[in-house]
């Protein structure tokens, strides 16, 4: 298992907050990713937001949020920029399969924005 530097992950509210306020949105059927590119950052970071309302499960949140991870982490051409990637209500009942797929096209999808 590969390891999940703190560098790379949206930590603080203020981390969140930029985000939320200046992004792209892109988006599918299982997730909505939030893009802010940032002048002068030094690497990519992700956030995730997996809430109850996609499922009451806490297991099921937590499949869906390492598979977010593990997407993030082999992407190699990401730009440099924050991530707030969030799941849907429908992401609880798809596969792991499709939840990959899904993820990989909208990763494919943040490279065409800017």
């Amino acid at each position: 298992m590969e390891h999940f530097p703190k560098g790379k992950r949206l930590l603080t509210r203020l981390d969140y907050s930029r985000v939320f306020s200046k992004s792209k949105r892109i988006h599918n059927k299982h997730f909505t990713i939030l893009v802010h590119f940032t002048q002068g950052a030094n690497m990519a970071r992700v956030g995730l937001m997996v809430s109850k309302k996609v499922h009451k499960s806490a297991v099921k949140r937590n499949r869906i949020k390492r598979l977010i991870r593990e997407t993030f982490r082999t992407q190699s051409n990401l730009r440099m920029a924050d991530y707030v990637v969030m799941a849907k209500p429908g992401a609880a009942q798809a596969s792991n399969q499709q939840l990959n797929s899904s993820l990989n096209q909208l990763w494919q999808q943040t490279e065409n924005r800017r």
